[in-house]
């Protein structure tokens, strides 16, 4: 099955990553011009609340330690986080989070209640770990990861593109899309991210050819 996957990344025509067509959109341009706010208030609030808990652990999915905290309610195409399989209320928790984080808030609302912004979540991943090739549950989002954190011995791989992160920069890709992903972390520190899942359908006002490639993959797939 492994084998396959592979063959059909081989096949897939669309880019690995997106992250150099993120100047086309908006919103995207506002997360940047506001990273280093962000940054401060998210990493204060880290250290003064400590809410990383470790993300689900289904499938083998990772070695050692991957820790996240939600920013919004995880929506039911990402079934390893539904709440049938959560130990707790997730509604509470993520409103006490966003209440003590204005500016991560403000960017969020207004998209996710168009219903354009999806599964938002910190994550933090810490040297040593390994986070196995794979892909997410949909198609239909890409997920746009701010940095906070880097490590250049913290590489992630899409496809036949391997990448680092950069403090204040935007890294994106398809979770969900035709390519296996995976991250090895060989570096000192630990790595935190912000991770942000927009619809294609938005991202298509301003890159229309996204949609086409998405398209092109499913062909492939069938």
């Amino acid at each position: 099955m492994e084998e396959n996957a592979v063959n059909r990344d081989q096949l897939v025509q669309e880019p690995p990553l997106w992250t150099r067509e993120l100047p086309r959109v908006p919103w995207c341009e506002e997360v940047k011009r506001q990273a280093p706010a962000l940054r401060v208030e998210i990493l204060d609030f880290i250290k003064r609340f400590k809410p990383f808990m470790p993300y689900p652990k289904y499938a083998n999915l990772y070695n050692n330690t991957w820790d996240a905290f939600p920013l919004s309610i995880f929506q039911g195409e990402h079934i390893e986080l539904s709440r049938r399989k959560l130990s707790f209320n997730m509604t509470p928790l993520v409103a006490t989070f966003r209440a003590k984080l204005p500016i991560a808030s403000a960017l969020i609302q207004p998209l996710e209640a168009a219903g354009h912004l999806r599964n938002v979540f910190v994550s933090r991943l810490i040297p040593g770990s390994v986070i196995n090739p794979h892909r997410g549950w949909t198609p239909d989002y890409l997920r746009i990861h701010l940095c906070l954190v880097s490590d250049p011995g913290c590489r992630m791989t899409v496809g036949h593109e391997t990448v680092t992160w950069t403090e204040g920069e935007l890294l994106a890709f398809k979770d969900g899309g035709p390519y296996l992903h995976s991250v090895v972390h060989q570096g000192t520190q630990e790595r935190i991210v912000v991770s942000f899942d927009l619809h294609l359908n938005y991202v298509a006002n301003f890159i229309p050819e996204i949609l086409a490639a998405e398209s092109a993959a499913t062909r492939v797939a069938a």
